[in-house]
């Protein structure tokens, strides 16, 4: 497993994991419309502009494996005055999953704050109906902060949830002992 800073150069694949992704995991939360006609290209044109106009804070990491993209994160630093970082993107194959790799980009993210030395954790937003990824954060650590009702994405109205980590200290020392074990 190669874990490295993302570049232009990725854009295509990481559009592409990512609409499959959601195409997988949100057939609940967005039109079948959305998923199956219009989500490649919607990530293809977020991808393309976020490598185009990167924002300062921006922090993108892909993982592969035999040369192939299993899985990717995409946060931006010092996002929130109080919960910090922001986790906009975290998505694996479904061919890749329970390899711990999800896991591994996160720990990556924790250590790089830790390097910057921010003070502050990191957050995400997390779809409710994307069950597998919320039973994974709740297993990680993630703290509930609050649901919402949304439309910031796709064509539907949604419930997503706030995970928050605040204390990387104490991530990292549970991504090691989760590792161990």
């Amino acid at each position: 497993m190669v874990f490295k800073l993302a570049s232009a150069e990725d854009a295509q694949r990481i559009a592409q994991l990512h609409a499959l992704s959601w195409q997988q995991n949100y057939r609940e939360a967005f039109s079948a419309h959305f998923l199956d006609y219009e989500v490649v290209k919607d990530r293809l044109t977020v991808w393309k502009e976020r490598f185009a106009h990167p924002k300062e804070n921006q922090f993108v990491i892909i993982a592969e494996e035999h040369g192939e993209l299993v899985g990717f994160i995409c946060s931006y630093f010092e996002e929130n005055p109080v919960f910090g970082a922001y986790l906009d993107n975290l998505h694996v194959s479904a061919n890749a999953k329970g390899k711990g790799i999800g896991t591994l980009l996160m720990q990556r993210l924790a250590e790089e704050i830790k390097v910057r030395n921010h003070a502050k954790g990191f957050y995400l937003w997390v779809l409710d109906v994307n069950y597998a990824a919320v039973t994974f954060y709740d297993r990680i650590g993630g703290q509930r902060f609050e649901s919402v009702e949304a439309n910031d994405i796709g064509d539907k109205i949604f419930s997503k949830t706030r995970y928050v980590w605040s204390d990387m200290d104490a991530f990292l020392k549970l991504v090691a002992s989760k590792n161990r074990g």
